[in-house]
């Protein structure tokens, strides 16, 4: 089970799993509301997934067609993202792990977006946009 929680502490979240396969994304939005040039996202099935403190005040709107995004209404942390085509998974953000688990980093995605200020200098796969490549 891998712990996690918005930096308010107001939403706490589970993963029952050991383990995590990630991918460094490069989108705009990933870029933007982490203020960093990537974030690191774990894909995982929904059933493994629960919110256990205050899902009810989870704000959500849609960045793009399709992709429904959860945050915290207090820190707005971004708890979680839905796509519609991969409806039984979630994305969620490593950096918002509370505990230390056991991940595997798989690749780049979403490079298209990629700012011309950041570059890749390891051999993982590369993924013009999405995990669905």
């Amino acid at each position: 089970m891998i712990n996690g929680s918005c930096h308010c502490k107001s939403v706490k979240f589970v993963v029952n799993e050991k383990s995590l396969d990630v991918r460094k994304c490069y989108c705009e939005t990933c870029r933007k509301l982490s203020g960093a040039d990537y974030s690191v996202v774990a894909l995982v099935n929904r059933s493994q997934f629960k919110i256990i403190s205050s899902p009810q005040k989870l704000l959500q709107y849609i960045s793009k067609p399709g992709k429904t995004r959860h945050y915290c209404p207090t820190c707005f942390a971004p708890v979680f993202v839905e796509v519609e085509p991969q409806s039984n998974l979630c994305r969620i953000r490593l950096g918002l792990l509370d505990d230390n688990p056991e991940v595997n980093i798989s690749g780049h995605m979403w490079v298209s977006e990629m700012p011309s200020w950041c570059s890749i200098s390891d051999n993982l796969p590369v993924f013009t946009h999405d995990y669905s490549e």
